[in-house]
């Protein structure tokens, strides 16, 4: 029997060390003499042979990594080539590894496709993980949970913020993460279902083209009748010719642009309307705090690492194992297996039925209420807190 071995690849998230912590728990309650390997930084680790021991870890280091965002083992991103698929063949032989988990989102998925069709004699199971929710035939994916918990709260404290300032300042736009799908902004519904009544949150994903006439004209006829406006926008919401409405550079070169910005671009706008107007942007906090990590989201994090080890017992290959639905009961059938091939580099966009022409749909809210499970912090004076404001 060969060497078992985990990478974690892509942008790291509140709950992605909570998956390789479930995998290693599962692997050590099973007793097996395999070793097992951790690639370091990501791909880059796979291409380079750099691996970690993490056969001898504690029980108490396990738990500890159930609950710290981020990724231990390092992450990133690194394009893998072909001549650096061949690299990765020459490793995985070298290490003598015959199984060998991947924990990413769609590009990481494509990745661990990738290198089950040059080494074939390896077995390979994905374990999803993203904050975007863009991963296909999977409810949702470790790390979402998380991430939109933090955009409904961070929104609903923001709008509090901004009622209290409405003689001062009328709009208040909050960017967050959503290069190309807009499951995140999305989120911010849930607050809006959470109080009833409260002030107008107007929502842009980049399903839908997004029209800078059209949203100075709705944010101008809102505030005829409204004493104030929260905008939620995705930072890669795009134009009728599918262009950005703004990018940023983090690198010296157009290969390092990423999405960003476009809450400033858009408050600045509305400023030369003659709106007050300031922007926010929750950034990477998004994906890596942890005051509001959902518990949820952690166990099924946990559960699907768990699983991961089950399905290598199992003799399953080239699959991930995703989630058949919210809210199910963990200790029941609540995961499935899933091709690789089927979720390799498939961007997964919010469902049409979510979408309406202003924004999003009630049931969208409904479907992450569910998800969620438990409810979001301080829920219930929230809603007390806001009778007692809109009685002035």
């Amino acid at each position: 029997m060969g060497n078992i071995a985990v990478v974690q690849a892509g942008g790291p998230t509140s709950v992605l060390n909570s998956s390789l912590a479930g995998f290693i728990e599962e692997c050590k309650s099973d007793h097996k003499n395999q070793q097992i390997l951790g690639f370091q930084n990501g791909i880059e680790g796979m291409v380079k042979g750099w691996t970690l021991e993490l056969s001898g870890i504690s029980d108490r280091e396990i738990q500890a990594l159930k609950r710290q965002p981020g990724a231990v083992l390092g992450s990133g991103r690194y394009p893998l080539t072909e001549e650096r698929m061949q690299l990765v063949k020459n490793v995985l032989r070298e290490k003598k590894i015959d199984q060998l988990v991947f924990i990413g989102g769609n590009g990481t998925m494509w990745s661990a496709n990738q290198i089950a069709a040059v080494a074939p004699e390896v077995q390979i199971v994905g374990i999803p993980k993203t904050i975007d929710n863009d991963i296909w035939f999977t409810d949702h994916a470790p790390g979402y949970l998380s991430a939109a918990k933090f955009v409904a709260e961070g929104v609903r404290s923001l709008a509090f913020d901004l009622w209290s300032m409405r003689n001062f300042e009328r709009v208040r736009i909050v960017e967050v993460m959503g290069r190309n799908v807009g499951w995140l902004a999305a989120a911010a519904a849930l607050t809006r279902k959470k109080i009833p009544g409260f002030l107008p949150i107007e929502i842009y994903p980049p399903e839908k083209a997004f029209s800078i006439e059209k949203f100075v004209a709705r944010i101008k006829m809102l505030l005829k009748t409204e004493p104030c406006v929260l905008v939620v926008v995705s930072e890669g919401v795009k134009d009728d010719n599918d262009a950005a409405i703004a990018d940023q550079r983090i690198g010296g070169d157009e290969s390092n642009t990423i999405p960003g910005g476009v809450g400033v671009f858009l408050a600045n706008v509305l400023r030369q309307q003659g709106v007050s107007c300031r922007s926010e942007n929750f950034g990477v906090l998004q994906r890596s705090n942890t005051w509001t990590v959902a518990k949820r989201d952690r166990e099924e994090a946990i559960y699907l690492g768990q699983k991961a080890y089950d399905v290598l017992k199992q003799g399953e290959n080239k699959v991930m194992v995703g989630l058949k639905g919210p809210g199910l009961d963990l200790r029941g059938d609540a995961a499935h297996l899933i091709q690789l091939a089927k979720v390799a580099s498939k961007e997964r966009a919010l469902e049409p039925r979510f979408l309406t022409e202003n924004g999003i749909a009630d049931c969208f809210a409904e479907w992450l209420e569910l998800a969620l499970v438990d409810p979001l912090i301080e829920e219930n004076s929230a809603l007390r807190v806001w009778k007692l404001a809109a009685c002035q």
